[in-house]
């Protein structure tokens, strides 16, 4: 939101002749909403909101009330990849490509000639240290050319963002494939595009479960990078609890039409 051209996290209490307020929009087939209604009502739950993950994360991570605030949120999953992009505070985009941590796993099971399930506790093993040297060689060798093709999809992703005029250059990085330590390495030694607007090189940083807002871990059982993504879509929940926006009540409607 701008009042004037000034950015502002909340426009109450501010005076100007023009407000210009940014929407960030993501969409679902209707028989995905639709599911989801019926498997909540499986399991006695209320269907509070559908929300992006990447856009429940960069909303959830860092100061808030700040207009200042900018990241490159990535979030790397078994299957896929999310990138958001936060700039001076707000949302500028979120963009997602088909490469996680099992594309990773496949290739320590061809590289160790195990079974899928064998190759997963590999790589975590890999990922913290603990195979012989012989093997974290072997694994690192075998891993470096699938990280410059997910390094690619990070590259040509964050070009589709060509309305930003500066990148931000701090990436922070979560999910269960980010344990993979070869991936926030490649990230860090990378030659980035000259394509992609960064004002100065690119730092990267892991996000911890501290630093999702509104969410206190009692039980500290929430200590992985995979426990991120759910404590954010957590502190989504907890702002719409008690207020039905207009958005939810435009979902609720389709929803109920589905069904009749």
């Amino acid at each position: 939101m701008k009042i004037d051209g000034y950015k502002v996290t909340n426009p109450l209490g501010f005076q100007g002749r023009e407000m210009q307020v940014g929407v960030f929009n993501a969409f679902a087939p209707i028989v995905h909403l639709g599911a989801m209604q019926t498997i909540a009502e499986e399991l006695g739950l209320d269907l509070l909101s559908v929300v992006a993950d990447p856009y429940a994360l960069a909303k959830s991570v860092g100061p808030k009330e700040s207009t200042e605030f900018s990241a490159i949120f990535v979030d790397i999953g078994g299957g896929t990849t999310d990138i958001a992009v936060v700039r001076q505070g707000g949302v500028e985009g979120t963009k997602m490509f088909a490469l996680g941590g099992r594309s990773f796993t496949k290739r320590v099971a061809a590289i160790m000639g195990t079974s899928f399930e064998e190759a997963e506790e590999t790589k975590l093993m890999y990922s913290a240290k603990q195979l012989s040297e012989d093997d974290q060689a072997l694994i690192q060798n075998g891993l470096e050319t699938d990280c410059q093709v997910w390094f690619s999809g990070v590259e040509l992703t964050l070009e589709e963002f060509a309305s930003v005029d500066l990148l931000p250059s701090r990436i922070l990085m979560c999910g269960g494939g980010s344990n993979l330590p070869d991936l926030a390495k490649t990230l860090e030694q990378a030659e980035w595009s000259p394509n992609l607007p960064f004002a100065r090189r690119p730092t990267v940083h892991f996000i911890k479960p501290e630093d999702v807002e509104n969410i206190v871990d009692q039980t500290g059982n929430l200590n992985h990078l995979w426990d991120i993504t759910p404590m954010s879509l957590a502190n989504m929940a907890i702002d719409l609890v008690g207020q039905e926006a207009l958005v939810d009540s435009v979902l609720n409607r389709i929803v109920a039409s589905l069904r009749e």
